[in-house]
């Protein structure tokens, strides 16, 4: 899918900011509503009725909220509204939800009540460390892998959520620390706001501060929006967004909400794109190869130049390549003295021997499933097992290849290593244009890597130059 330059352009800078660790997401409630949630005026309509007013002229729906509350002489009624709202069944989260789980997002900040971040992030095997009062700031959950801030509370709590206007007013006298957290995040690291339309006073506060602190030096945010079709809202429009500009908020302008989903599938299609699954298996090396280490040399250098771009390698520690690719990587972890070997390699070694019902060769399948998603290029070398005292073609890594071609991995046969790795090589070059449809002009650097006369680094050399053509 092609963006305009100015989606480009988020696209790139947030990739970047992913990769620094640097990004933040912002969910307001329009994320929730395709989950299966209310708006704020759908879920608030109910309460106008009975106050005897109409509720699409209500702009001040914490107000409306506080009018609720004070003729009720409390907020027994607004509380049952909200959990009948918010514990409704069937609802999971969406697919954006499940996008922003994968990606290496460390803080999410929200406004919402519901549990759908959280949800997303466990069923992906992350652990979140939820902030829902002021109290939890001071504790850190052991091993988390993101931060999620509730900002105005969570339905577990549901009697101090923040809601009506007194709720607003009291905020600084009850969180003010969350204000405090926000502001130094807003300050230091690239915000998306999503489903959000600035209209919350307690964050456009924020904001305002910000800005006056800033001054005329406004670091670049985003926010999806999109874009009106009357003429008056047009108007209206344009002119909130060159006002947000000046807090150095950035449109990504969409003509329908699904483009959000696009749009964050080709962020996580360019993070992984700096993961590299290298596949391969090999009893043998073949003639060509299995003289003299080169083999293992090759794979050793390929591994360690990989991983001296910054890639991420995701190795399966196959017979004959796994050993030789750990070594490369630990190589380059030596030179640019670094030991979290997390930053450089996922190793998935193979279940060795079935404990459930199911065959080895189905729990494999399962395992290979689970694993190669993890990364955006597949690379395969050779590819053969000893079988009955026989050298046969690895039935696997071909898996691994349908595998990878279904999940959307990029893939790169060297095909000059033989075995399986030259059949998945012929395979590819025969239908370029279905593997490589908007790649065309790389056939010519995929053959280099199927010619018998290619010496090793330049080989390397002609995978990394793919790589970065990749990466662009």
């Amino acid at each position: 899918m092609r963006f305009s330059q100015e989606t480009e352009s988020f696209i790139k800078d947030f990739v970047n900011a992913l990769k620094e660790n640097n990004a933040v997401v912002f969910a307001g409630a329009g994320m929730s509503i395709p989950a299966g949630y209310f708006d704020w005026k759908k879920l608030l309509e109910p309460v106008a009725t009975k106050l005897g007013l109409i509720i699409a002229e209500e702009y001040d729906l914490t107000l409306l909220a506080q009018f609720f509350v004070d003729t009720n002489k409390g907020r027994g009624q607004l509380n049952q509204l909200l959990a009948e709202e918010f514990h409704k069944a069937g609802i999971t989260p969406t697919e954006n939800h499940k996008i922003l789980s994968r990606l290496p997002i460390n803080i999410f900040w929200t406004t919402n009540f519901d549990s759908l971040i959280e949800d997303a992030l466990k069923d992906y095997g992350k652990t979140p460390d939820v902030k829902r009062h002021q109290a939890d700031l001071a504790i850190n959950l052991p091993k988390r892998d993101a931060i999620i801030y509730k900002m105005h509370g969570d339905i577990t709590d549901i009697s101090n959520v923040v809601f009506t206007k007194h709720d607003y007013e009291d905020y600084y006298q009850k969180r003010e620390l969350f204000s405090n957290a926000f502001k130094a995040d807003f300050v230091s690291r690239t915000m998306l706001f999503i489903g959000f339309s600035f209209s919350d006073p307690n964050l456009d506060y924020l904001i305002s501060r910000i800005r006056t602190i800033l001054r005329d030096n406004p670091k670049a945010d985003y926010y999806f929006i999109k874009e009106e079709e009357d003429t008056q809202k047009i108007r209206r429009q344009k002119i909130r967004v060159e006002s947000l500009k000046a807090y150095g908020l950035h449109p990504i302008w969409i003509k329908a909400y699904s483009e959000i989903t696009d749009v964050l599938k080709e962020i996580e299609r360019r993070i992984l794109r700096n993961t590299v699954l290298i596949s391969g298996s090999a009893h043998s090396y073949g003639d060509k190869w299995g003289v003299n280490q080169k083999a293992e040399q090759f794979i050793h250098d390929l591994s360690k130049q990989l991983s001296k771009e910054n890639l991420l390698i995701v190795s399966g520690f196959g017979l004959g390549v796994g050993s030789s690719v750990i070594n490369g990587v630990l190589e380059n972890m030596t030179d640019k003295k670094n030991q979290n070997i997390d930053e450089y390699l996922i190793l998935r070694p193979f279940p060795q021997f079935n404990t459930t019902t199911k065959s080895i060769k189905e729990i494999w399948k399962d395992y290979r499933v689970s694993f190669i998603p993890l990364a955006g290029v597949a690379i395969f070398v050779f590819g053969n097992k000893l079988q009955k005292n026989e050298i046969v073609k690895a039935d696997g890594m071909i898996e691994e290849f349908e595998i990878a071609v279904q999940k959307g991995l990029k893939v790169i046969p060297i095909g000059c290593t033989g075995f399986v790795s030259q059949e998945l090589y012929e395979k590819v070059m025969n239908n370029f244009t279905t593997y490589y449809p908007d790649d065309i002009h790389l056939k010519k650097d995929f053959e280099l890597l199927g010619s018998a006369d290619s010496e090793p680094q330049e080989i390397i050399s002609i995978v990394i130059k793919i790589m970065k053509q990749l990466n662009k």
